[in-house]
């Protein structure tokens, strides 16, 4: 099935989770592992593996426990620890990118299948791996096509707009492929999304952009967003859990969904493959179908590496 779709010249969209460092890093890397990530700004005992509420408990209590001459309100306090982290992801992501022999990450960004990747990561190791392979050497630079650059200025802050921004790497035939960050990017500390009120804002901005895509949609027009390469494309969820808190993506599967639910649309419709484990590929799932069945996670990303070679 996999096969057949490669071979249908359909370009694939790759919705990408920490699975993807999991599988080169194990599960020790704060690439990897939300707990490790979080660790290094509060008390292990106090992460409790509810992540978006361990950050605002961090948060708080570091809010708390400024000395007399600490006056940083809490908003403040999380502007200074995104900064950490980013900090952090890049130390981690240079000296992983500089064990390329050692780290054995799946080679999965072929420009010639693949148009769109929508990393749920703030680090860019997959845009540099792909780069490394198949870059020209163009410099990569944000970009924006969507409709919002009638409304806001280039590299505006507007968190609408750094959604819906990507990044372009075109391969020596001509073929591209776009990474976009709607969780936000380590190039962009101020972007990542951790706490509460940034979850919300990935919400109403979702809604934003699906708004936005109707309305040019009307006008004949295509409105370029990662929101729209999930609509127009067959999608492979890939090392992503797709958990109750990610809203926003979820926002964006069950618009899909709608916007072709009635019968006369069903067969415009690209299908949603996820990665599951062998058991899980066996109960019925109404959203996603199965990425491969009975096979273990280790198996799927080596036979996705080998349909997407050259």
């Amino acid at each position: 099935m996999i096969e057949e779709l490669i071979n249908s010249n359909k370009k694939i969209t790759l919705i990408l989770g920490s699975g993807f460092h999991r599988q080169a890093l194990g599960n020790y890397s704060i690439l990897s592992n939300w707990e490790s990530l979080l660790t290094k700004l509060g008390h292990p005992k106090s992460i409790t593996r509810k992540y978006t509420l361990d950050f605002e408990q961090i948060i708080v209590k570091q809010t708390n426990s400024q000395n007399k001459l600490g006056n940083k309100q809490a908003h403040e306090i999380e502007k200074d620890e995104l900064k950490n982290i980013a900090n952090f992801i890049k130390m981690e992501q240079k000296w992983v990118l500089s064990q390329n022999n050692r780290f054995q990450y799946p080679t999965i960004f072929n420009p010639k299948y693949i148009s769109d990747v929508i990393s749920l990561n703030f680090d860019h190791v997959a845009e540099e791996i792909c780069n490394l392979k198949y870059g020209n050497g163009d410099k990569i630079e944000w970009l924006n096509e969507s409709s919002f650059t009638k409304k806001y200025p280039k590299n505006s802050s507007s968190s609408v707009y750094q959604r819906t921004s990507f990044r372009k790497i075109t391969d020596k035939e001509g073929n591209e492929i776009r990474f976009w960050y709607p969780h936000g990017s380590i190039l962009k500390p101020e972007s990542i999304t951790l706490g509460i009120n940034k979850y919300a804002k990935l919400v109403s901005d979702t809604d934003r952009i699906r708004k936005h895509f109707k309305q040019e949609e009307k006008k004949s027009s295509f409105d370029l967003t990662w929101y729209s390469q999930i609509l127009k494309n067959p999608v492979f969820i890939l090392g992503a859990s797709v958990s109750e808190a990610e809203w926003g993506l979820l926002s964006a599967i069950v618009y899909k969904a709608r916007n072709f639910a009635k019968p006369e649309n069903k067969h415009h419709e690209n299908e949603i493959y996820k990665m599951f484990s062998a058991e899980q590929a066996k109960e019925h799932n109404f959203w996603y179908a199965p990425l491969f069945t009975d096979k273990n996670f280790e198996e799927q990303w080596r036979l996705l590496e080998k349909y997407l070679k050259e």
